[in-house]
């Protein structure tokens, strides 16, 4: 049973935090951590179903 896991998105920290595009980049940041967040849950969730399923007899 191969375990797929998904590229997480890329976070960039911006050492220039007054540059013209400080706060776009910054919302595109925590939209990518959002996004890592969101995969990570699925993963767990997913990891914790087969757990279940092993643990049962299943």
């Amino acid at each position: 049973m191969a375990m797929d896991m998904r590229a997480l998105y890329t976070i960039a920290l911006s050492a220039v935090k007054e540059s013209p595009t400080a706060e776009d980049d910054m919302k595109a940041n925590e939209n990518c951590l959002n996004q890592n967040f969101i995969i990570l849950t699925q993963k767990i969730e997913e990891l914790e179903a087969r757990l279940r399923a092993l643990e049962s007899g299943n």
